[in-house]
């Protein structure tokens, strides 16, 4: 069933086998999973089934410096369904390198090797209604052109895999009908969980203590518990429950290791015929998924290099930077301004949004009407396929024959013990602590994105292929700036890290936390690494480990 906390007395106390703390993928995932098992299951959703300003203003947090983190509250979602309620869809797997122990990558390594999760990749893609899990151009198009691009791969760079794209299921709506018949599940929204509380020896879970509203107050007193509330939120719970471990449950690297992408596009790339053995835009499997080729820098590579992961990609210019003159991209921009705005601040915050930049929307609005007959034909047949298709179009491209194609990069972040988040002293409406994230680079974060661009670059010249154009110092100062004012793209990683030593990880290769025998975390905080790869696919192939590690016959 799926309830509302606010329904509930003031003071009831609500017994279960398994409480799951957050209603996005991980939760839901999990849940759905244990379905019809012998668990009486309770999942806790702070939110309700939209967003709205009250729940917008418990994600606020804090930056060190200021300003070098965008606003904790600007890519997360405290509603049912959580993160799918917003993403774009895009399912990448880790790569094998990713669970390795690299030499020239501290605190590197995971407890498994890829091996473990891939019967729960494939079960993910099914979840995420993605197709098979296939991720090489041989496994989904074995007919077709293997490489992007004729002749351009090598030992250091390939094109032939494959990123594949949900419609985007959200699971708070697709799964809502199949929970709500669930016999021993109970989801109840608005239930804002307060604290995690030990017994004296800290060893154990002995209740959850949650509110509906400020002063309204219940408890849950679980068997087992999970946390799966996104990196920022699960790592908040666990700082603030200090009562019997003075700081907090987790130990010493509790909140530290914060990672995320970097990403951008500085580069642009011509190519010597774009009209032949070129292929550019999304592709559609046997079952109708949206795919798409990609740049990989190869294990091999990065090992010779020393650098980190990463993919880049063709893309579009950005649609904020209204030197495109693209009537097309202009028009979308301002849609997506208006209609964001208006969905996540409301009207008036969105009228003073607009003056704040009406400069750069003015520059839109000429684009977009100067452009008008040539764009419109085009916009009417895209918004068929990105708004009314049941199957989304994920995004949106340049054409081709203008022989512009913006390379957009996204690479690693090295786990880093000195990037962290922690509690700040304001408080939010429930009197928890916000907290304040002080996020830190390191040379190799900087160098790897300097080594793909120039990989990438070399690759083009060697094979005759075309040309990657991009200016040095110019590049330079794009990285400085986004490492000075970075943005996450709610990529956030690492605050729970998962290891075997206490001393440098929160959870065990169970995402049990370490100490305590009936506490674990589902979300992408417990990370070792981040790879290259979006994190929502991997969050989901954990989540479901992680809930046949607790069916009941496993637990037995």
């Amino acid at each position: 069933m799926i309830g509302d906390a606010r329904e509930l007395p003031a003071g009831t106390a609500l017994e279960c086998d398994l409480c799951i703390v957050g209603g996005g993928p991980a939760g839901i995932a999990i849940a759905h999973a244990l379905r019809g098992t012998g668990l009486r299951i309770i999942l806790l959703e702070s939110g309700g089934t939209a967003e709205t300003p009250a729940a917008l203003d418990l994600n606020r947090g804090h930056a060190a410096p200021t300003g070098s983190h965008e606003p904790l509250e600007e890519n997360r979602r405290r509603m049912w369904g959580g993160a799918t309620s917003a993403w774009g869809g895009r399912c990448i797997p880790f790569d094998e390198i990713d669970f390795s122990a690299r030499p020239w990558v501290p605190h590197s390594g995971w407890p498994f090797g890829k091996a473990e999760l891939d019967p729960y990749y494939a079960q993910a893609m099914q979840l995420c209604d993605a197709g098979p899990a296939q991720f090489r151009t041989e496994e989904a198009f074995p007919n077709a052109q293997g490489e992007m691009i004729t002749g351009f791969d090598s030992a250091q760079v390939v094109t032939d895999r494959l990123e594949r794209w949900s419609p985007p299921v959200h699971f708070g709506k697709h799964y809502a009908e199949d929970l709500r018949r669930a016999e021993n599940i109970r989801v109840l929204l608005h239930a804002n969980c307060l604290g995690v509380r030990l017994d004296a020896t800290g060893q154990r879970v002995i209740r959850l203590d949650a509110a509906s509203e400020p002063g309204r107050l219940f408890t849950v007193l679980p068997q087992h518990c999970i946390l799966a509330t996104g990196a920022l939120e699960s790592t908040r719970l666990l700082l603030a429950s200090n009562d019997v471990q003075p700081n907090g449950i987790g130990g010493e690297a509790l909140g530290r290791y914060y990672m995320s992408h970097f990403f951008g596009a500085i580069a642009v790339a011509r190519l010597r015929n774009p009209a032949h053995g070129f292929i550019y835009g999304f592709e559609r499997d046997a079952e109708g998924v949206y795919c798409r080729r990609r740049f990989w820098i190869t294990p091999e590579a990065q090992h010779a290099e020393q650098m980190l992961n990463s993919i880049a990609f063709f893309f579009r210019p950005s649609l904020g930077a209204s030197q495109h003159h693209s009537g097309l991209f202009s028009a979308t921009y301002l849609a997506k301004f208006a209609l964001g705005a208006l969905r996540r601040h409301g009207p008036a915050r969105t009228v003073a949004l607009a003056r704040e930049n009406r400069a750069e929307l003015l520059a839109h609005l000429r684009t977009a009407v100067t452009d008008a007959p040539a764009a419109v034909p085009e916009l009417l047949g895209i918004i068929r396929q990105r708004f009314l298709a049941r199957r989304r179009l994920p995004f949106i491209l340049p054409p081709p024959d203008a022989n512009q194609f913006h390379l957009f990069y996204q690479t690693e972040q090295a786990p880093n013990r000195d990037s962290l988040v922690r509690l700040h002293t304001e408080r939010d409406l429930f009197g928890m602590p916000r907290l304040e994230v002080a996020i830190r680079f390191t040379e190799l974060d900087l160098h790897t994105i300097r080594a793909t661009h120039r990989l990438i670059a070399s690759r083009f010249a060697e094979s005759g292929t075309g040309t990657l154009q991009y200016d040095e110092a110019a590049l330079a100062a794009w990285i400085e700036e986004r490492r000075t004012q970075f943005n996450s793209s709610a990529h956030q990683l690492g605050t729970t890290r998962m290891g075997l030593d206490p001393r440098t990880s929160v959870v065990n290769a169970d995402c049990r936390v370490h100490g305590v025998e009936n506490l674990f975390v589902a979300g992408a905080s417990v990370f070792p690494t981040g790879g290259h790869a979006n994190p929502t696919l991997t969050v989901l192939a954990l989540a479901l480990r992680l809930a046949a590690h607790l069916r009941p016959s496993a637990v037995a």
